[in-house]
């Protein structure tokens, strides 16, 4: 990345170079091209002008790099230089002020680094893309393209609000803000299925590249520092838990609460920056911000119910900020007024919607409101305690005590809204067979590892130096480490919360990656003293660049070769989309609706594949409950019992079932056909079978019945051929004729079957495909 330093910032630094700089710069204005020995300084200041950029080399001769910058910053009009992370405004991170020069450079950086980001998210497209279907990555996100397209068949247009009553109590009290959105920007290309799938495919990409944006512009804000941005963003793009949950077709809820989240972060820290004194009021930069904190925190807690965790970071926020005020004596109530009158609106905005629409439980709607209140009581005590000569240390013990009465008020006052409170804490310290509700240090996930590669080491020293600066009253620094702490606890709770955590641990790596650049010499300092400007970024040379790229592989190599693994870990596996498409077509010839082609299978899966055959894909509950019993039963007339009326297919893939009479190895292992002394199926088709034998796919039917006669007692067997995914494999049946010489069998598969009973007779039958449908029969004769 770079790291050279501007002129301005060199000179600033290292002011006794201003002589040196002057003598060179002259003769460069004389000579086009010069050496060494053409120049009045001596080699050390020489070397110094040569690795600061602002000479370079030019064949065989030397030149001044940026002749008009240097003259600009001989002259004193650099820019101004600002305090560093305390009044850097967003602008400044793009140089977007209509006031100063566009730096099409630190753009220029941004959009590559974004390339990074994107590349990252969408490199599988083609499995995404296939078969002109829209392949949705894993299973939870078939639920939300389901109600998206139920709102947009039910809907008239964009503003037809009103069809966002269908959906049912569990989406509104869900992420109604989600399926809202998505349904609303969908229905601006038209609402089709085709682009549903299309805007549910991109969205993750999309919140991906919004939270890169807004991550860029938090660090810079914070650190004053382009480069700590750049490689926040870089970090950002290689975290296999962020980069899995925002991939292309990855449409689960999560990737839409980064923004959110991250757009809260930085209105924080802008609004608490831009306070300095009462005056600082009458600017309009807090009060932006302040929208940003109230839309942030109204849409954190409205697009998911598990919403209000993550405005806790504010909370921490509001009262470190008071504890840092009364430490230096100053106004509370002036320095956090803009963050007040945000965790007011995000209340106003979170209730009204909850009143007028329905959207979440009154409990996860008051949040923002109880944000607010408790807002109110921190900076009113910190008032209090500093009229009256108070301590941070004892307003730090009021506020806990406060804390505890609160609990207590709570717990026996609300008996109510404790009751669900508690029900929602069990949810999320339950640990069940849900990958995602593992905790992130857990021995049997590694997912420290797996999830963050080695971003969580590097960021650690970062981050404990973070809270040090947050302790010399760097509000910057409060609002950042207030929300990787926070967020590091929920995800050591539960890997869920990875991705929330990912962009706030990407930026303390970034400033991590940035301090060790200058400590090996390849990178400018960071941090300096107070009054440092905004540190730029130049293109560096050779060397540098191919020591910073070795540097990233060091502490980014891991998450680099995660990102893929997890990624393909969550697409939609050829096997599976094979045996959908097989299904499908099963099922439109056959003329079948639902419930007739519901499709059984691990319900890990079974969204997908309801999805592609009949569309009904909003729950997996009764695959989870059945199909598990079914496999491993081990009477197929149980079996068939636990399904009937309500199965018309049915997916197997690979397990560990061993027993042989199980309906898992009659089906899977056999195709329905019989083994050994094993009875084969009679009402189980085979449709489909993968190349590698994972996944098999079954049509539930009634079977066609061969009828015959024989000598009494005895054994009759009927086999037949069968081609299953252009594999062919024996189907055998095997029956005992009566005491007066009549059998019936009943089989799965259409075909010529060879009849042959234990005497040795041996005839032919053919059973079509319409009897096998239907439940027809036919006679040997």
């Amino acid at each position: 990345m770079s790291d050279t330093p501007g002129a301005g910032a060199v000179l600033d630094d290292r002011p006794e170079l201003r002589d040196a700089t002057e003598a060179v710069l002259a003769v460069d204005d004389e000579q086009d091209g010069w050496t060494f020995d053409d120049i009045p300084i001596d080699s050390g200041q020489f070397g110094e002008l040569v690795s600061a950029g602002i000479v370079e080399k030019d064949g065989e001769q030397y030149r001044v790099a940026d002749p008009d910058a240097v003259r600009a910053a001989l002259n004193g009009d650099a820019a101004v230089a600002t305090d560093s992370g305390r009044d850097v405004s967003v602008g400044d991170a793009l140089d977007l002020d209509l006031n100063v020069d566009f730096n099409a450079r630190a753009i220029g950086l941004l959009a590559a680094a974004l390339a990074v980001v994107f590349v990252a998210r969408t490199y599988a497209v083609g499995s995404i893309y296939r078969g002109g279907d829209i392949v949705l990555s894993s299973n939870d996100p078939y639920y939300y393209r389901y109600y998206v397209e139920q709102v947009a068949a039910n809907a008239g247009g964009a503003a037809d609000v009103g069809a966002l009553s269908v959906l049912p109590n569990a989406v509104t009290k869900g992420e109604p803000l989600m399926i809202a959105t998505l349904w609303w920007v969908a229905s601006l290309f038209g609402g089709s299925k085709e682009v549903i799938g299309h805007v549910l495919a991109w969205y993750p990409v999309v919140s991906a590249l919004v939270t890169a944006v807004l991550l860029y512009l938090l660090a810079v804000q914070v650190t004053s520092d382009r480069r700590v941005g750049l490689t926040s963003v870089l970090f950002l793009a290689f975290v296999p838990g962020h980069a899995f949950r925002t991939s292309l077709g990855f449409a689960d809820h999560h990737a839409f609460d980064y923004p959110w989240l991250v757009l809260t972060a930085l209105a924080l820290v802008v609004a608490l920056t831009a306070i300095t004194d009462r005056a600082s009021l009458r600017r309009p930069q807090p009060w932006f911000a302040a929208v940003g904190i109230g839309v942030g925190t109204a849409g954190q807690v409205l697009a998911w119910e598990a919403g209000p965790l993550l405005v806790l970071p504010v909370g921490l926020v509001v009262l470190g900020q008071t504890l840092l005020d009364v430490a230096n004596d100053r106004s509370s109530l002036v320095r956090t007024a803009p963050v007040l009158a945000g965790v007011g609106l995000g209340a106003v905005l979170a209730g009204a919607v909850h009143t007028v629409v329905g959207w979440h439980t009154a409990l996860v709607a008051s949040a923002p409101g109880l944000l607010a209140v408790g807002a109110v009581v921190v900076i009113a005590t910190a008032e209090a305690a500093r009229h009256v000569g108070g301590t941070a240390r004892q307003l730090a013990a009021v506020d806990g005590v406060l804390g505890l009465v609160a609990l207590v008020v709570f717990r026996f006052g609300f008996t109510e809204q404790w009751a669900t409170f508690s029900d929602r804490l069990d949810t999320l310290f339950r640990s069940d067979a849900i990958a995602e509700t593992y905790g992130l240090f857990n021995t049997d996930a590694f997912g420290f590892l797996l999830l963050l590669g080695l971003t969580l080491f590097v960021a650690l020293p970062a981050m404990a130096w973070g809270v040090d600066l947050a302790r010399r009253d760097r509000s910057g620094w409060l609002v950042a480490g207030s929300y990787v702490w926070v967020l590091l606890g929920l995800a050591v709770i539960q890997v869920r919360f990875v991705g929330e955590l990912a962009p706030f641990l990407a930026l303390f790596a970034g400033l991590a990656f940035v301090w060790v650049a200058s400590w090996v010499d390849i990178a400018r300092p960071v941090l300096a003293d107070e009054g440092e400007g905004l540190r730029d970024v130049l293109v560096p040379d050779t060397r540098a660049v191919a020591s910073l790229f070795v540097l990233f592989l060091l502490f980014g190599s891991l998450g680099i070769v995660q990102v893929p693994v997890k990624t393909s870990q969550v697409l939609v596996e050829d096997e599976t989309y094979d045996a959908a498409t097989a299904i499908e077509a099963d099922a439109a010839e056959r003329g079948l609706e639902y419930p007739e082609n519901y499709v059984l299978s691990r319900w890990g899966q079974n969204r997908v594949y309801n999805y592609f055959v009949n569309g009904e894909s909003r729950s997996y509950g009764y695959a989870r409950k059945k199909y598990g019993p079914l496999v491993a039963e081990t009477d197929p007339d149980a079996a068939h019992s636990r399904i009937s009326n309500r199965v018309g297919y049915i997916v197997t893939t690979a397990t560990d079932i061993e027993e042989p009479t199980t309906m898992y190895a009659r089906l899977h292992q056999h195709f329905g056909s019989r083994n050994g002394n094993v009875d084969g199926l009679a009402r189980y088709r085979p449709l489909f079978a993968s190349e590698d034998g994972s996944h098999k796919a079954f049509a539930v039917v009634p079977g066609g019945e061969i009828r015959g006669t024989a000598a009494p007692n005895s054994t009759v067997s009927v086999v037949t051929i069968i081609t299953v995914s252009d594999r062919e494999v024996d189907y055998e049946r095997q029956t005992t004729a009566n005491r007066n010489g009549d059998f019936t069998v009943t089989v799965a598969n259409p075909g010529t079957y060879a009849v042959t009973t234990d005497s040795g007779n041996k005839t032919s039958v053919e059973v079509t495909e319409e009897m096998v449908y239907s439940g027809g029969n036919v006679t040997v004769e």
